[in-house]
């Protein structure tokens, strides 16, 4: 029988698939829920700092690609990070974790490039007893205005610096997170690990206008006649993110480095083709989305069936195939 269990960078769960940083996983409700269905880990919807509110807009957040059989192909979303109250997130965080110590639970962050958001954010996340931190460098929409997402991710520099400064002012595993709005994922991924990144996660969505409406001449999702950029995910992003996997994988300056496969992933044959290329675990966001929390219960059974089918005994046995 195949062990599921995954050891990624020192974090534990009973298996490799983890929900990724957005709404499915924005509040404790939703964790228990993704928790009871079979999850092996979450990564909690990005945090802020305490201050200048997050304010969503009120309406339709996602525009969609569908093929001819109205398969959803890509997702273009609007998203900000959590715009829940700070202290309510680290509260219900803890409690999670205490009620489920069995399952990862990693926190995403983001707040503006200066050393003194990052100690606070990072003492505050400590003190909730949560696996790990995720570091948003990724958003390819929205917060740039703060100094936040990929306005940092796009920076070599930046990254290596908030990286060091979150590796010096905790004890917690860090995972980056990278944006594919850039000319070579190589760079960013070397200064994550010149910074002392436990991990990188990739690929975080990308740039994107899935459609504009021709009445009102306006991007959708269209809200009170303004329209805007987003960024792309689903199943149309997996060979970008498969690409960008392999290449931190195979490459002289980052092989070594743990990886955490994101980028439309539907199936455990999908998730397995991540792994093969090099990441040690996947994340998850469009097909729960899309399919419901309990769309992991195939990956966890198809997964399993071929692990026995090809004799392998351990998830690591896949991992760089």
């Amino acid at each position: 029988m195949a062990d599921l269990r995954s050891n990624f960078i020192g974090i534990k769960s009973p298996n490799p698939f983890w929900l990724a940083s957005a709404p499915p996983t924005d509040k404790e409700y939703n964790v228990r829920r993704a928790y009871e269905a079979g999850w092996g880990g979450v990564v909690w919807k990005t945090l802020g700092e305490a201050g200048p509110p997050v304010v969503n807009v009120s309406g339709p957040r996602y525009g969609a690609i569908w093929g001819a059989d109205r398969r959803l192909l890509g997702l273009n979303n609007i998203e900000l990070i959590t715009d829940r109250p700070l202290e309510v997130n680290l509260r219900e965080i803890k409690q999670v974790k205490r009620d489920y110590p069995d399952r990862a639970l990693v926190v995403s962050l983001m707040v503006p490039c200066e050393e003194e958001p990052w100690k606070r954010i990072l003492k505050a996340v400590e003190e909730t007893e949560a696996d790990g931190v995720e570091l948003n460098f990724g958003c390819p929409h929205g917060m740039a205005e703060r100094g936040m997402g990929s306005a940092v991710g796009q920076v070599p520099e930046y990254i290596e610096m908030v990286t060091r400064w979150v590796k010096q002012n905790s004890r917690m595993p860090c995972i980056v997170k990278l944006t594919p709005n850039i000319t070579n994922i190589l760079y960013p991924a070397e200064a994550a690990k010149r910074g002392g990144a436990d991990a990188v996660s990739l690929i975080n969505t990308i740039n994107s206008i899935t459609s504009v409406n021709l009445d009102t001449f306006t991007p959708e999702p269209t809200i009170d006649g303004l329209g805007a950029h987003g960024g792309y995910c689903g199943p149309a992003v997996k060979p970008i993110a498969l690409n960008m996997v392999a290449e931190i994988a195979r490459s002289a300056t980052t092989a070594g480095l743990p990886i955490s496969g994101i980028g439309g992933i539907t199936t455990w044959r999908d998730a397995a083709e991540f792994m093969a290329l090099g990441a040690g675990n996947v994340q998850v966001c469009t097909a729960a989305m899309t399919y419901g929390f309990k769309v992991v219960q195939e990956m966890i059974s198809g997964l399993s069936e071929f692990m026995d089918n090809h004799g392998l005994t351990s998830v690591d046995e896949i991992v760089g195939r």
